[in-house]
């Protein structure tokens, strides 16, 4: 068994503990290198299973899904490949289209907004277990674009090999230590076809950018720095999780209540870490630093009087009243 048959087959196993019945595994397949390298990896291993059954990850349903964005002339055609791929392999594909508009990306840019309309249709599609085909030098790039845009520790902890959606299903990265180096010599070994997106090679996308131009420099002199920055990110992904673990203790979270009055004695570096993840619990649009350490000089603060403590976003409200935060979501005004 090859080292990418391994890490998947690991990665099913890890995922299918306490599910119920055969795992639906959805395969995101955009019909390049990296998602036609695990779709046919998921499958071989699929038969090898079924060959044997109790091995490694039991018996689980395959499916693939391809998301056609429009935002390529060529986009038809890899949509065919992927549908060509799948029906000689005998996997069931979906194809979804969904419109990315170029000028509206709420702030996203293009590769941000493309992202996130795929990631929703593969969730809603409802398999358990949707994998992804992002790989160690994706790792690098991705801790490397997060450095340069200033962001916090749970930006450079970059992406998770394993991430929980919901109480049903997971979203997995079972090739995040895998080099593409490795991916591509795989699919050269098993003869398979692949398509090559025209934008990769745009670096006016700053990915684009890193890719092609920076870290081809960066390598003349860190030969090794795919794996430097992959710790990085795990030790980043450590700190983050204790911070979160910092700000239930600080918050006296249990889930649906947080008791605010110790933050008031403690310094704002602490008060603006438990306000940070108190937003994140309830799915607040990510504020700025300055905007949470504003925020936090309102509320945390002994009152005199019993009168609650504003503070609040475009589209919610934070009210402290005594010592609780309230978290409420203002109503949408009506379209003119």
């Amino acid at each position: 068994m090859s080292l990418i048959d391994q890490a998947i087959a690991a990665s099913l196993l890890a995922a299918s503990r306490g599910l119920q019945g055969a795992p639906k595994v959805l395969i995101a397949l955009s019909g390049g290198v990296d998602s036609m390298v695990l779709l046919d990896a998921a499958q071989r291993i699929g038969r090898a299973t079924s060959a044997t059954p109790g091995k490694m990850t039991g018996n689980f349903e395959l499916r693939a899904m391809h998301v056609h964005h429009g935002l390529s002339s060529n986009a038809d055609a890899w949509a065919d490949f992927c549908q060509r791929q799948c029906d000689q392999r005998n996997i069931t594909l979906t194809i979804v289209r969904v419109g990315i508009n170029r000028e509206h990306t709420d702030g996203l840019g293009v590769e941000g907004a493309a992202r996130r309309a795929r990631y929703a249709e593969l969730q809603a599609d409802g398999a358990s277990l949707i994998l992804l085909g992002q790989h160690a030098d994706d790792q690098a790039e991705t801790v490397l674009h997060q450095l340069l845009r200033g962001t916090g520790l749970a930006g450079l902890a970059a992406m998770g090999a394993a991430r929980t959606l919901n109480d049903r299903q997971q979203l997995l990265r079972p090739l995040l230590a895998v080099s593409r180096a490795e991916i591509e010599a795989y699919a050269i070994a098993h003869q398979l076809e692949w398509i090559q997106d025209e934008s990769n090679a745009d670096t006016t996308y700053m990915r684009n950018f890193i890719r092609h131009e920076l870290t081809p420099l960066i390598a003349s002199r860190f030969p090794h720095y795919v794996v430097s920055l992959m710790r990085a990110a795990r030790h980043a992904a450590d700190s983050a999780q204790m911070l979160e673990a910092l700000a239930k203790l600080d918050l006296q979270w249990d889930g649906h209540r947080a008791t605010v009055g110790m933050l008031d004695k403690l310094g704002l570096v602490r008060q603006c870490n438990a306000l940070y993840h108190w937003l994140r619990w309830h799915n607040a649009s990510a504020p700025s630093h300055a905007q949470i350490e504003e925020w936090a000089r309102q509320l945390f603060r002994a009152s005199p009087t019993d009168k609650p403590h504003f503070a609040g976003g475009h589209d919610f409200v934070i009210r402290r009243k005594a010592d609780t935060l309230i978290f409420e979501i203002l109503p949408t005004p009506p379209r003119q």
